[in-house]
């Protein structure tokens, strides 16, 4: 049984007079600093499944354009959570999302290129076998039967073997070699043949000394991330995209700028723009996550429609936010979009351009 609580808050020791429940200061529950299963129960029930919880009224009113914007202008900020933390929160949201996709690879080979290496030669291998055997059996059963029973056999695996090797991809139907440069070229006509059995007993840096040993740095540099992209395509997509999410949390200031600019006679400082920015990215990360998650159920058309519900949601919430006339809001909304897929453009060819050169 516990003992009477005390009469000093525990959180920010603020002294009461007589026995409180919650402090008058800063709002805790009286507690002795003890924590029974059914005291964490009851806040975790109260955290995630009460509707007038922090978190839940932050989303809530998030989905309504501009609304969250204006609650935290007007001061409710601790009604709210942090307009960063939000942020963050529904940008891991995305990237989770992100996590449970399949990419095996940038252009959709449901395979790994060293794996279907060895199968070829192992199919190569069982050919050769299958030929010794055959020569075999006719040797020691020259009948024409038996002849006709063999070659059969052996045309058959070679149709199949011949069907898989002359697949499109990898470089399989070009015998012993890989064109490194069909995957990855600024030329269409470049060509970086390097040997498979180079391929799979070399590691990358090997791999750069055999065949650029008198290229310049930047050119080994290319060669070597091209090497990782074969090895290992699913896994440098997963990268390039948390790159590309970098690349959006980082713009964001720069399109806060150009908000002060389309509204410079607005009464609003530089940070509520940036504020503003928060809030309807965090919106974005929000649906494109749910988008993602979908994306074995959605059509094609899906991202149509995401498209043009972000359009809708910008053009409301900046009609709401700023509170000019509709012909302004439309013209500033299509500014903002020019200037949005420009910094976009320049942040993203930034964190692709690293991500290839450093990965």
């Amino acid at each position: 049984m516990r003992e009477s609580l005390p009469q000093v808050c525990q959180n920010c020791a603020t002294k009461h007079e007589a026995a409180f429940q919650y402090c008058s200061s800063c709002g805790q529950k009286n507690t002795d600093g003890k924590i029974s299963f059914a005291d964490l129960w009851s806040e975790f029930l109260d955290a995630v499944f009460n509707i007038e919880s922090r978190t839940w009224l932050t989303f809530k009113n998030l989905f309504v354009p501009g609304k969250l914007t204006l609650e935290y202008f007007v001061g409710k900020h601790l009604t709210y959570l942090h307009s960063l933390r939000l942020l963050i929160i529904t940008s891991v949201l995305f990237i989770i999302a992100l996590s449970f996709q399949d990419f095996q690879s940038l252009t959709n080979h449901n395979y790994i290129v060293k794996d279907r290496i060895f199968e070829n030669y192992e199919r190569l291998r069982l050919f050769r076998i299958l030929g010794e055997i055959t020569d075999s059996v006719e040797t020691f059963y020259p009948e024409q039967q038996t002849t006709i029973v063999t070659d059969t056999i052996k045309a058959v695996f070679a149709d199949s073997l011949n069907s898989m090797l002359d697949k499109d991809g990898y470089g399989d139907k070009y015998g012993d070699s890989i064109n490194v440069s069909y995957y990855i070229s600024l030329r269409s006509n470049e060509r970086e043949i390097i040997s498979k059995h180079d391929f799979l007993k070399m590691d990358e840096d090997e791999l750069v000394q055999k065949y650029k040993g008198n290229a310049t740095i930047l050119e080994q540099l290319v060669f070597k991330q091209k090497i990782k992209l074969i090895n290992d395509e699913s896994q440098l997509f997963a990268k390039l995209m948390g790159h590309i999410t970098w690349a959006v949390l980082l713009l964001m200031p720069c399109l806060a700028l150009v908000l002060y600019v389309l509204y410079f006679r607005h009464s609003y400082y530089y940070i509520e723009h940036l504020i503003y920015t928060f809030h309807c990215h965090a919106f974005f990360f929000l649906l494109m996550a749910f988008f993602v998650f979908g994306l074995g159920v959605f059509p094609w058309w899906g991202f149509i429609f995401f498209f043009l519900l972000t359009e809708i949601y910008l053009m409301f919430s900046l009609k709401r936010v700023y509170q000019q006339a509709w012909g302004k809001t439309m013209l500033k909304l299509f500014l903002l979009n020019i200037s949005y897929l420009g910094l976009f453009f320049l942040f993203m060819s930034g964190t692709l351009l690293v991500s290839f050169l450093l990965i």
